[in-house]
């Protein structure tokens, strides 16, 4: 790399201007060729990264309600009451919450926009809330790791959302 910057300014400059102190190691160069490069690979890089957060978010929300669904409960602690109706809600809510997701995603991406992937988890941010309320109500006890589920699961679509805006 360094030797193609030292091209650049052979090419610019023509081989008698080109000094160590004005052309290869002069900040002014130096801030002009790589800080760009730098920039946009930092931001690839975080793009990227966010795209493969948020495809482990979906891959975990599955896996989730599959769980819940199974009666399985490493995910959703039910307690005593497994076969009680409202904790079956609950089950139902987690699948037609992925079914929703896939759906989103899907339109996503034939529209090549994920914009509304941002409004997604904002109201996936705003389901615990909702859910210590329905607990509330109807006496029951909802395990804690549905707040950091939803908030992990929230915060991945709002920041695919952001970094993904075309």
């Amino acid at each position: 790399m360094l030797f193609l910057l030292f091209l650049k300014i052979l090419l610019q400059q023509g081989p008698s201007e080109a000094t160590l102190s004005e052309g290869l190691f002069s900040l002014d160069f130096i801030m002009s060729t790589i800080a760009p490069i730098r920039l946009k690979a930092i931001k690839n890089a975080l793009k990227y990264s966010a795209e493969a957060n948020y495809y482990l978010a979906i891959l975990i929300s599955f896996i989730a309600a599959v769980m819940a669904m199974s009666g399985h409960e490493s995910f959703l602690n039910t307690g005593d009451d497994f076969n009680n109706p409202l904790i079956n809600n609950l089950k139902v809510m987690l699948a037609y919450m992925v079914v929703a997701q896939f759906s989103v995603f899907g339109f996503c991406f034939i529209k090549r926009s994920y914009t509304e992937l941002v409004i997604v988890g904002i109201f996936l941010l705003l389901i615990p809330g909702e859910l210590k309320f329905y607990a509330q109500i109807n006496h029951l006890e909802i395990d804690t790791s549905f707040d950091v589920f939803f908030l992990y699961t929230g915060l991945s679509h709002i920041f695919y959302g952001l970094l993904w805006k075309r």
